[in-house]
């Protein structure tokens, strides 16, 4: 995103951060001198053979191009370096039928920097600096600036030599600089090639996200149906279509790189751009992907116009912490993922204190330059912070990184994510997150781990968390009490209602929150509002991309219950595939199958909910009446077409 500004005359300038690359030949005077036509033939070849669909590839912009050099930009530092060193490689194995002495090559510099835009061109200190390190780099070589190695730390594993701060002509200051190393660990870099603009873009290898494995879903106490399931992975693919256009900004939240030498505190920049989402899941005029879905990419080399395509985005939020002693560094940068180009990119420093300060600035910086209007009821709940306690935070952030990072029937992740949040509730006995995360946690044990146990005192957490501060997590928790409980004292048909109520609190607080918006639907359907339903769970998978296969019951069922039998029956089968040896599916599949007209089918698979849920016995439509709460109108659909599938 451009800046305007003006210069001394008063006359508007353009301005932008942008990653800068240089390139030029080797020898080029002696080249062209030796074999004029053929070193224009060959530099015209590798131009159009090799460079120009890489550009392509990895969202770079050619700015311009002399006899022996070209200027370009990129939108992202990792882009601009993995399109150096794939290029650099593939030159090396293109080689040229000529003498060794003819053989072209190139040398290549990237730089970070602030440049002034005129008609297309860029200028400043940032293109000096580059053209200077190209200048150092090898033949076939790459030389970066310091501040292009900071932004590679943790995102590429390349190895890097150190050349010193060096003087270069025309510039004040010495300049830090870096080789790269064109070694086993850059050479997996390289990619085909691919010439055409189309292909090139969506067979970016930076592009394609492979990942793998399927959520296990499990029963529940009393309502198999209520699977809240962990995000299960998904392969990310970048063929997958662009999201239609809204009407409202969008923006993605990638995890924060973890830049001290520590491992151990890989949580911490994940937990924190979480508390950014969050925080903006809070503002109703903002589209947010939700963070199991953006978190996919953590510790990939991204082209971010590809992945800005990918999740039908049009910001993309990245950044580093460092966090060491008592100091705390922030690195954050706004991207447009339409062009790749930089918003803004700013540096936070501070003591470890401050982190909800610098927090709290980075959050401010992406609302003012998205030009988002708040409404008092969301400016209070984004400046009201759970905790000034940076350790009881600490141990909070530990116990979400355990509960996301773990499988969800994993007892010792689940164990350690509820000591995390015993530890931070110990340190600030207020901290009303901490005490709904506490409760989730226990909610999660008992759903999938030990059904037998006690809910009561979870359900004392989730209203104790209510009563300090209100918030979705702990309102998500209280919906289970009525939906996903046995009480004597709530009809059956007023259970959808009562859980729909607590999450329709939920919603206010976190209306771009895809969980709630997909636990609302799922308690829509069933308290007769389907219509509601439908429109909610599709927002929801909207929202989170690489959503879980839950998901598809929720909208399954809603689809069941407006009549589009077809479609139901595809969300349906997409669940009862991914939990193949989970009954509840079954039984709302074939539900659809019969109201589809395919009875065989329906029976098939309401015998295959007997096998894994009632084995030796039948399912019957009082079992369903006891077992699945729902609204008199909605039962009476539902009893009805599984009395086509033979179940009475």
């Amino acid at each position: 995103m451009l800046r305007i500004g003006t210069n001394p005359t008063g006359e508007p300038v353009e301005r932008k951060l942008t990653a800068i690359l240089a390139a030029d030949v080797v020898g080029y005077s002696r080249l062209m001198g030796e074999d004029e036509v053929g070193t224009l033939a060959r530099l015209k070849a590798h131009r159009t053979e090799l460079i120009d669909p890489k550009a392509v590839q990895y969202g770079g912009r050619t700015i311009k191009l002399m006899g022996d050099g070209i200027l370009m930009e990129f939108g992202s530092v990792v882009d601009a370096v993995t399109f150096a060193v794939d290029v650099q490689c593939a030159m090396a194995l293109r080689g040229d039928r000529t003498s060794e002495t003819r053989t072209i090559q190139y040398r290549i510099g990237i730089n970070i920097g602030d440049v002034i835009v005129d008609e297309g061109d860029i200028y400043g200190d940032g293109v000096n600096v580059a053209a200077r390190l190209e200048s150092l780099a090898e033949p076939g070589g790459i030389c970066i600036s310091r501040n292009v190695r900071d932004q590679l730390h943790h995102k590429l594993d390349l190895n890097l030599v150190d050349l010193g701060e060096v003087a270069v002509k025309n510039i004040a200051e010495p300049v830090r600089a870096f080789r790269i190393e064109l070694d086993e660990k850059a050479k997996p870099l390289m990619t085909p090639v691919v010439r055409t603009a189309r292909h090139a873009r969506w067979l970016s290898h930076s592009a394609v996200l492979v990942t793998a494995g399927l959520g296990l879903v499990v029963a529940l106490v009393s309502v198999a149906w209520w699977q809240i399931g962990a995000p299960n992975v998904r392969t990310i693919s970048a063929s997958q279509p662009q999201l239609a256009p809204r009407n409202k900004p969008s923006i993605a939240v990638l995890p924060f790189n973890n830049m001290s030498n520590d491992k151990s505190q890989d949580y911490f920049g994940g937990g924190m751009a979480e508390d950014i989402i969050t925080d903006l899941s809070k503002v109703s005029g903002l589209f947010v992907i939700a963070r199991n879905t953006s978190f996919q990419y953590r510790g990939r080399s991204l082209n971010l116009v590809n992945v800005g395509r990918q999740l039908g985005v049009q910001y993309i939020l990245e950044g580093s912490v460092r966090r060491s002693a008592n100091k705390l560094r922030i690195n954050a940068q706004l991207i447009d993922a339409t062009t790749g180009g930089h918003i803004w990119a700013e540096r936070y420093d501070g003591n470890a204190t401050d982190v909800f300060a610098l927090q709290d600035k980075v959050t401010a910086h992406i609302i003012n330059a998205l030009k988002l209007r708040l409404t008092p009821f969301e400016r209070d709940q984004i400046d009201r912070r759970g905790t000034n306690n940076t350790a009881a935070y600490d141990a909070y952030l530990r116990g979400l990184r355990y509960l996301a990072s773990r499988k969800r029937l994993d007892v010792e992740g689940n164990r350690l994510a509820q000591a995390a949040f015993e530890e931070a509730i110990r340190i600030d006995p207020n901290y009303a997150e901490a005490i709904a995360g506490l409760a989730w946690a226990k909610w999660l044990y008992v759903s999938t781990i030990n059904v037998f146990e006690d809910l009561s005192d979870l359900l004392k957490l989730a209203e104790t968390s209510v009563g300090v501060r209100d918030n979705a997590l702990a309102r998500r928790v209280l919906s289970r009490r009525h939906f996903a409980m046995e009480s004597e004292l709530i009809s059956t048909t007023r259970k959808p209602r009562l859980a729909a109520a607590e999450l329709e609190a939920a919603r206010r607080l976190q209306p771009s929150n895809p969980d709630v918006l997909a636990d609302l639907a799922k308690v829509l359907s069933f308290a007769g509002r389907p219509e509601e339903a439908r429109k909610l769970i599709q927002t929801a998978m909207e929202l989170n991309p690489d959503h879980p296969d839950w998901y598809y019951g929720a909208s399954g069922v809603a689809l069941l219950l407006t009549g589009d039998y077809k479609r139901a029956v595809t969300h349906l089968r997409k669940w009862s595939k991914a939990s193949p040896n989970w009954g509840p599916p079954y039984i709302f599949l074939g539900a659809a199958l019969a109201a589809s007209g395919d009875v065989a089918g329906a029976k098939a698979a309401v015998g295959r909910y007997d096998e894994l849920y009632m084995p030796g016995s039948r399912m019957t439509l009082l079992a369903v009446r006891n077992k699945y709460p729902m609204g008199t109108e909605q039962l009476e659909k539902f009893q009805r077409y599984l009395s086509l599938a033979g179940v009475n």
